[in-house]
């Protein structure tokens, strides 16, 4: 009995230790590179691929997959109460046009690319996308009407060419109107943005893996530069680096992306993700840089209060900054195809070669070119969160918009777009993006801040006299 017990024990021991020894590390990922490899296929039997993931992955509607126009599908957006605007003018004519052209950029654009996201997602607002600066000019009956429909009122026939240089137009000394005592009290915080692409890369959509990563490599290497504005000092966090709980606390913080749009997957945006993807921090975080979130660099300053020029003066030196350290390392190149700045030949993320040209990715008829067509122009968005507890009660959140718009800006809720108006607060920001400098819409914004602003205190003033005369009534 005995014997057999002292057997039993002694095979159990020696499984165990087999498992520990063999098994376990093959299941157990310990390098912090995800899991193991699924193992060879035998007999030459294929492994299936993992399913594709809508909120990351690049999925083409079958249609355009075929580079046939989905007629029934536009057909049936076009019915929609808010159309996109890709459904409304890629037209039978149009498609006939475009179909089988391709962008002359680096990333040999198509017009089926460019509105898989309306197609794929009839109730998105634009639906279409760029995959490179040439692709606004050669789809230009498709873009062109886009960008007018979006941005009303401008005309691609006049254009319109950005005055001075980038620094003359992001200068904090030519905003001139003043915030007032009022307003600032109401502003709970200020964050202005700007979107900017280099000009020696294809437009993410129309980039790979390797265009992702030469240009976080390429900016890593500007903000470790010893000439980088120490005033600025921070921190280069790549996405593929980040543990789980450090991603989370950054995106908790609205100090990081975190991609899973099924819209702007659709467009390509979140190809090959996270690779490529990362974030800057200066040391006190008023200051953050993303890169490769859609567009190439997503520019940010912010801080709590109304301190709106002192943004804007942060804002104008970190992309200064940025424009002339990249200049300093790789110079600003002009794209032939190749491989990018730090990348290799043959990428799609286009080439360099050493002809002088703009840092970052000018049209000459709008100005600053980005993937989607309603960022174009210059790229900014300056907004301010502010208390207006008595205009939201007496109009609504609609009709402050109402007020906001015919001084070039929008009131939308506390959290951004489609979004309520929690505890009272509202956010105004420009919505005028093109055929303005950045300066310009800063004054936007303080107009607009200051007009809100002076609506509340009349309401506070009526309703302090109604209780006024309520006293008097009573005695």
């Amino acid at each position: 009995m005995e014997t057999a017990l002292l057997r039993f024990l002694l095979c159990t021991l020696a499984i165990l230790l087999c498992v520990q020894v063999f098994i376990l590390p093959s299941l157990l990922d310990t390098t912090g590179e995800g899991p193991a490899a699924p193992p060879e296929p035998e007999n030459g039997a294929s492994i299936a691929p993992p399913p594709l993931d809508p909120n990351y992955d690049l999925i083409l509607d079958p249609h355009l997959a075929r580079n046939e126009y989905p007629a029934e599908k536009l057909a049936a957006a076009r019915r929609l109460l808010l159309p996109s605007l890709a459904a409304q003018f890629c037209t039978p004519e149009v498609w006939a046009k475009y179909k089988d052209v391709k962008s002359s950029g680096p990333a040999k654009w198509t017009l089926a690319r460019a509105i898989n996201t309306g197609v794929m997602y009839p109730e998105s607002l634009v639906g279409c996308h760029a995959g490179d600066r040439e692709s606004y000019d050669d789809f230009k009956d498709f873009f062109w009407p886009v960008i007018e429909a979006y941005h009303v009122g401008f005309s691609m026939a006049s254009g319109w060419r950005p005055p001075g240089t980038a620094t003359e137009r992001m200068d904090p000394s030519r905003v001139t109107v003043q915030l007032s005592d009022s307003a600032r009290a109401k502003i709970l915080s200020t964050r202005i943005r700007i979107a900017r692409n280099l000009a020696a890369f294809a437009l993410n959509p129309g980039g790979d893996r390797r265009s992702r990563e030469a240009i976080a490599d390429l900016m890593g290497r500007v903000f470790r530069a010893p000439a980088w504005d120490p005033a600025l000092a921070g921190t280069f966090f790549l996405h593929s680096n980040l543990t789980g709980a450090q991603r989370e606390a950054l995106v908790k913080d609205r100090l990081l992306f975190r991609g899973g749009d099924k819209m702007q997957a659709a467009s390509g945006y979140h190809e090959h993700w996270p690779h490529g993807r990362g974030v800057f921090l200066s040391a006190d975080k008023a200051f953050s840089v993303w890169v490769n979130e859609g567009d190439h660099l997503r520019v940010i300053s912010v801080e709590q209060g109304g301190d709106v020029r002192g943004v804007f003066s942060r804002l104008s030196a970190g992309a200064r900054a940025i424009e002339e350290g990249v200049r300093r390392l790789a110079g600003p190149k002009r794209r032939n195809g190749g491989g990018g700045s730090g990348g290799s030949a043959g990428s799609r993320g286009g080439g360099s070669s050493g002809v002088p040209e703009e840092v970052f990715m000018v049209h000459p008829k709008f100005g600053s070119v980005a993937c989607c067509p309603s960022n174009i122009g210059t790229g900014m968005r300056g907004s301010v969160h502010m208390r207006l507890p008595r205009l939201l009660a007496s109009l609504g959140l609609e009709g402050v918009d109402a007020m906001a718009r015919p001084l070039y800006c929008q009131a939308r809720g506390s959290d951004g777009e489609r979004s309520v108006a929690a505890g009272g607060r509202v956010d105004v920001s420009n919505w005028r993006r093109v055929g303005r400098s950045e300066y310009e819409l800063v004054d936007d914004m303080l107009r607009c801040a200051n007009a809100l602003a002076h609506e509340e205190d009349a309401l506070a003033q009526e309703e302090a006299a109604g209780s006024a005369e309520l006293v008097r009534g009573s005695t």
